[in-house]
């Protein structure tokens, strides 16, 4: 007698990988939208990617435009955590901002969310335009928290909240820039960190921090 396994049409057995199949998608989805551009990546890729077959993946997401959506969002979400996690740390504000730095340098990740939208933008509906820059803003809204309890307890000057996490951020991604021999403009994460955050502090501080 054939067993009934009253599993839908191309949703995939959870058996051969402990990870969630439709966060393992959106994982590895992620890392192909982060490297190459929408157009270049298909659900093919994906699917292989992920390890499953391409039906999989349209049973969890029924257009690319909606896998796209989900990946940006969830990227900002867990970008989010991890930086309020080391902001949260009982640290000079200085010390908290390198170690946001070397771990956000450390995976290669660069936030340049309007590139991302550029390269979708014609596919995308203004509904998931939306959702995923309220996603990018939530990440924002959070840091500009902890820089505003720094401007309350006199560890950095009284600058607008907003305007420095933007700054912040932008100077972050560019320490990702690679020329077109493939060569970045610092030799680490780390030093990239060490140069980015003294940078910034002078600006924040109009003092400069020994970093050692």
């Amino acid at each position: 007698m054939e067993r009934n396994t009253n599993r839908s049409p191309g949703r995939p057995p959870n058996h051969k990988h402990k990870q969630p199949t439709g966060e393992r998608i959106l994982i590895k989805a992620s890392q192909l939208f982060l490297e190459n551009s929408y157009q270049d990546v298909s659900m093919d890729d994906v699917a292989k990617a992920s390890d499953v077959t391409k039906a999989s993946v349209y049973y969890y997401y029924k257009t690319k435009s909606e896998l796209y959506t989900e990946t940006m969002i969830q990227l900002m979400y867990r970008v989010r955590a991890q930086i309020v996690k080391l902001l949260r740390e009982e640290e000079p504000f200085y010390t908290r901002l390198l170690n946001v730095a070397e771990a956000y340098l450390s995976v290669s990740i660069d936030l340049d969310t309007e590139r991302f939208i550029y390269s979708a933008k014609n596919m995308l509906s203004n509904y998931q335009l939306e959702a995923i820059q309220n996603a990018e803003e939530s990440m924002y809204h959070a840091m500009e928290e902890f820089f505003s309890e720094a401007i309350d307890q006199e560890e950095i000057l009284p600058i607008n909240p907003t305007f420095a996490v933007h700054a912040y951020i932008s100077l972050l991604n560019t320490g990702n820039y690679k020329n077109t021999e493939g060569h970045m403009i610092f030799s680490s994460a780390k030093e990239s960190a060490r140069q980015i955050v003294g940078f910034f502090w002078k600006g924040l501080t109009n003092s400069t921090f020994e970093y050692k």
